[in-house]
């Protein structure tokens, strides 16, 4: 029985220069094996740099304490851009979800916005990290070809062209993400949640924590676990498009974030932002073959097949609310 999250250490292969082919094989079983029975792994030994990481914690909670009126000079239209700050509640994960007790300020790889005109270092800062996150991205997704046996080993990089060039159209999401603390007199809706349980958009997500815990994951037992924060680590996870590329072998696995049982846990704010990866917008999302992929027909090529943009943009329109014609 899965009763934790594995840990993957990628110490081999962060020294391109003195690795070899055995190195990433090593890792790439690794993966397969923990994206496979769990969805979800803790990286140690990523590559990017922990101050790097700290500074933006820093810079999140500085947006975060501004006062609405200056947060709401940011907020998100998606009429124009999916840039932009969403307030408590406006967001909902689930179809069934009452009110979520969460704010994020969303910066969308393709045409970012930032709150330069309150906080001058945001935007230095933040690039900073999504720089340093390049290397880690395009080492996993030549692990995930690796893990699936895919012929062509950089089939992900291919499809996410936008790591050389951040012109092409791209959905990728760098999302900062504040749960306020819940004090004795707080007041909050019937069956609020910090969020609600669902599972990500797009290949796989970089999770980025501070010390607070309260994210759980659903096995496929139907068991939910702790998803705590392991200090120097970044948590990732499989997301809708790679479930449908890979025919269910790595599930997009269900993820909430709890209210905490204690009232010492719930006075205190928690933190997280987490990167989205998603293919360039026109990429064709449809099972790919290999050994290692399953050949049941769970997602059929022959069915009508998507883009990764219709995809991303229905799972976000259904989570604001927009009502899209078809």
């Amino acid at each position: 029985m899965i009763t934790s999250i594995p840990i993957v250490d990628l110490e081999r292969i962060s020294c391109t220069e003195n690795t070899n082919s055995s190195d990433w094989e090593d890792v790439a079983i690794k993966i397969r094996e923990s994206l496979h029975d769990v969805g979800f792994m803790y990286l140690i030994n990523h590559g990017v740099p922990q101050e790097v990481i700290a500074d933006n914690f820093k810079i999140s909670e500085t947006f975060f304490t501004l006062p609405r009126e200056a947060k709401m000079k940011y907020k998100k239209n998606l009429k124009k851009s999916r840039n932009g700050w969403v307030e408590p509640g406006e967001e909902l994960l689930h179809p069934d979800s009452k009110f979520e007790y969460r704010e994020c300020f969303d910066i969308i790889r393709k045409k970012p916005v930032y709150p330069n005109d309150d906080i001058l270092a945001f935007e230095s800062t933040n690039t900073k990290l999504q720089f340093h996150c390049q290397k880690l991205i395009r080492n996993l997704l030549k692990l995930l070809a690796l893990s699936l046996k895919l012929d062509d080993h950089e089939y992900f990089v291919k499809c996410c062209r936008h790591l050389d060039n951040p012109e092409t159209d791209n959905e990728c999401d760098f999302s900062m993400i504040h749960y306020p603390p819940i004090h004795s007199d707080t007041v909050l809706p019937p069956d609020t949640i910090r969020c609600a349980e669902h599972t990500d958009y797009e290949i796989l997500t970089l999770l980025f924590q501070n010390e607070i815990g309260g994210l759980e994951i659903k096995l496929t037992d139907g068991n939910w676990i702790a998803a705590d924060p392991i200090s120097n680590s970044i948590l990732v996870n499989t997301g809708d498009l790679l479930e449908v590329w890979t025919n269910k072998f790595y599930p997009a696995t269900l993820h909430r974030v709890v209210i905490p049982k204690t009232a010492e846990e719930r006075r205190k704010p928690r933190y997280s932002f987490a990167y989205f990866i998603a293919p360039d917008n026109r990429t064709i999302i449809q099972p790919l073959e290999s050994e290692v992929i399953p050949h049941d027909a769970i997602y059929s090529a022959s069915e009508k097949t998507f883009t990764a943009y219709e995809h991303i943009m229905e799972r976000v329109n259904t989570a604001y609310g927009v009502k899209v014609n078809k």
